[in-house]
């Protein structure tokens, strides 16, 4: 590599403002010291705290919903009995000519 087209790098101190970390880079940037806002010691994505609500596939929503089904049909009072007796019409058939007379 030809040495006079590459870029001169120093080292670089990077520091979070949120927790106070420090890290010390080798860059091309102008200044001694860069303050950020954010580091990955206190940003909630690597902390894996960034998701307050967890994905769930169709199975768990399937069965979600099932169990909610399940508490709504236990609180429900048992339906009543039909007071009405219903006749089957295939019990009064005549089964044979000896019943006709």
């Amino acid at each position: 590599m030809n040495k006079k087209i590459q870029p001169k790098t120093h080292t670089v101190t990077f520091k979070c403002a949120s927790c106070g970390s420090e890290y010390q880079i080798e860059s091309t940037y102008k200044q001694d010291t860069v303050s950020i806002d954010v580091c990955s010691n206190c940003h909630p994505f690597y902390k894996s705290k960034s998701l307050n609500q967890k994905a769930k596939g169709r199975a768990e929503k399937l069965s979600e919903k099932f169990v909610a089904g399940m508490n709504t049909m236990k609180t429900k009072p048992a339906p009543k009995a039909n007071p009405t007796k219903k006749t089957n019409k295939k019990t009064n058939l005549v089964k044979s000519l000896d019943d006709l007379k």
